[in-house]
């Protein structure tokens, strides 16, 4: 009873936020399914892949703040945590996906870019409500400032899994399927970081680029709502 009840209150609670992705899908679906029609080279559907895995952050960190409001134990709540941290990268991650671009003709790089921008800003949207979601719930027990430490900690990890992702070609499965090979590799980067400089400059320009992204919207976001206030 008390899962039913964590789900219906978790869909109840994001109403607006499940129709807002709802009509991004759509549109993406739309985008991907005129392609056949005039005959491109690439049919991008793994981008709805991307999309789905983008989205299960988002899905997580909603359950989560469901959580807390039903008082569960603070150790499921963790565990989740967990979980949410391992697929997080997942939906920044679409943000590689520009790198298509290049292979396909200049005769239908105007769709290509759409398509796949169209797919990025979803996903970006995804990890950054899905990121505030996480703030807020540290925020409850932590100073901002340990907060804000740690979001970009949080924001720092994924570049690294968004590196071990385009480069390594490892996804969040492997942590069950193939744990051996994802710890040897990130082992090797850690150990000796000066062999490995792309692995550094891809997690921190990425890493950094979210977190100051998230930081930029919720800037922005206060700042609206106190020009409501003063009108």
């Amino acid at each position: 009873m008390k899962f039913s009840q964590l789900i219906s209150e978790t869909i109840r609670k994001r109403q607006t936020l499940i129709l807002l992705f709802s009509g991004l899908i759509f549109v993406g679906f739309v985008l991907l399914a005129i392609r056949p029609f005039i005959h491109t080279e690439k049919s991008f559907l793994f981008l709805f892949w991307n999309l789905f895995l983008a989205l299960i952050p988002l899905v997580l960190s909603s359950v989560m703040m469901q959580m807390k409001n039903l008082q569960y134990s603070r150790m499921s709540i963790i565990s989740v945590g967990f979980i949410w941290l391992i697929f997080f990268p997942n939906a920044p991650y679409v943000l590689t996906d520009f790198i298509h671009l290049s292979y396909g003709s200049f005769r239908h790089f105007w769709l290509d870019a759409m398509t796949i921008t169209w797919f990025a800003v979803a996903s970006l949207l995804s990890a950054i409500i899905s990121l505030n979601d996480i703030s807020l719930l540290l925020g409850t027990a932590w100073k901002k400032q340990n907060t804000s430490l740690a979001i970009l900690a949080i924001s720092l990890l994924s570049g690294f899994g968004i590196y071990l992702g385009r480069y390594l070609r490892f996804n969040s499965w492997d942590v069950l399927h193939n744990p051996g090979s994802l710890i040897n590799e990130m082992t090797d980067r850690v150990i000796n970081p000066f062999d490995h400089p792309r692995t550094w400059m891809v997690t921190v320009g990425f890493g950094l680029l979210l977190f100051f992204v998230f930081k930029g919207i919720r800037f922005m976001a206060n700042e609206m709502q106190v020009k409501q206030i003063e009108r």
